[in-house]
Parts: structure tokens; C-alpha cells; sequence
């Protein structure tokens, strides 16, 4: 799912403001609170986190063309941020290597976050397709056996296994369902707008 322009200027405006309190620490800062961190101090923790945003923000920032939103895009990126300190205390990382091992989870997590949306949206193009092949396929079987078609009939015609022609026939009749659902409240909004006009005239 991508942002309309406006909303993913207004998404950028804020990741902005909540990274514009975390500028860059010192390295002594940062050695003082890692020491603290691996300790157990969840407070020098959060503190790593909050000084880092900067990273996200960056990152984020630099993803022009993403087909993730950009609060996905900095949730996920923040999550890769966490994950990147956690690792870093882990190996007892020096505060020197911080900032490019932050940088990496973050990059990481950004980019598995985009594969999961491409992955996402081819499968649901191949089942568009699908229930495109479906329809027609029922149609043109209906008409010619003069009946509705078995799941049997409908495999053999599409070269489907037949639970993957059970899997698509409930997504079509669901997607008529609301289809008719969405129908019958506009007719049923016409209806009272008629009435409403009715009713003044009368």
C-alpha cells in the first residue's frame, strides 16, 4: 500500500519531527550509555534509541518510490533500529561501529518490509486473475452444460487442483456479496432521498 502524495508529505513532516530531537551523540555519550545498556539499564536503552531516530528518518527519507507507506517504512525501521542495538550489545560492539551497524538492521528491516508488500501484491494480482479466469470459465460452462458446473468440471477446464477451485469460488462469491451489500445500500440511500423529496412535495 503506498501513500497518496499528500499524505506522504504530511507522513515525512512528522517522521521529521520526531527525529529532530536526535541529533548525533558524542562518542563518549554513546560509549557511557551502551556501558549502561549492557548492564541492563533500560533507560540507556531507550535513550540509544531515541538519540538514533535520526538513522530512520534518513532512511526513510531516502526511499522515494516505496510501495510501503512511510509510517510502515519508519515503524518497521524503528523495529530494525531496536534490533540493531540488541545485536550490537550482544557482540560488544565498540561505540565507534554503532551508527553503521544501526544503519544496517534499519536498511535490513526496510527492505524486507518492501519484499513482503511485493510479495503481497502479486498474490493478490494472481488471484484478480483467478477469479477473472473463474467467472469466465463458470459462464462459459453454465452455458454450455445447461447447469452450474461441479468444482470437478470447472478443475478440468482451468487445469486447477480442486481446492484451489473451492479457495477461488468462495473469494468470487464473497467479492459478489459485497458487491451486492454495496448496491443495496446506495438503493436503499436513493430510496430515502426519493421519500425525503416526497414528503416535502406532499
Amino acid at each position: 500500500m503506498t501513500d497518496r502524495p499528500s499524505d506522504r508529505q504530511a507522513a515525512l513532516d512528522e517522521v521529521s519531527r520526531l527525529a529532530a530531537g536526535s541529533a548525533p551523540l558524542a562518542a563518549t555519550e554513546v560509549d557511557a550509555l551502551l556501558r549502561a545498556a549492557a548492564g541492563g539499564d533500560a533507560g540507556a536503552l531507550e535513550d540509544l534509541v531515541s538519540h538514533h531516530l535520526w538513522l530512520v528518518r534518513d532512511a526513510v527519507l531516502a526511499r522515494k518510490d516505496s510501495g510501503v507507506t512511510v509510517a510502515d517504512l519508519f515503524q518497521e525501521g524503528s523495529a530494525g533500529l531496536v534490533l540493531g542495538l540488541q545485536r550490537h550489545l550482544a557482540s560488544d560492539g565498540a561505540a565507534a561501529t554503532l551508527s553503521r551497524t544501526l544503519r544496517e538492521a534499519v536498511e535490513e528491516e526496510l527492505d524486507r518490509a518492501e519484499a513482503l508488500e511485493r510479495e503481497y501484491r502479486a498474490e493478490e494480482a494472481r488471484w484478480v486473475a483467478d477469479s477473472e479466469s473463474f467467472a469466465a470459465a463458470e459462464g462459459r460452462l453454465r452455458l454450455e452444460k445447461g447447469r452450474p458446473p461441479t468444482t470437478g468440471d470447472l478443475a478440468l477446464q482451468l487445469g486447477w487442483d480442486e481446492e484451489h477451485v473451492d479457495r477461488v469460488r468462495e473469494m468470487v462469491t464473497r467479492a459478489q456479496a459485497a458487491h451486492d451489500v454495496d448496491l443495496l445500500s446506495i438503493i436503499s440511500e436513493l430510496d430515502d432521498s426519493v421519500g425525503a423529496v416526497d414528503d416535502e412535495g406532499g
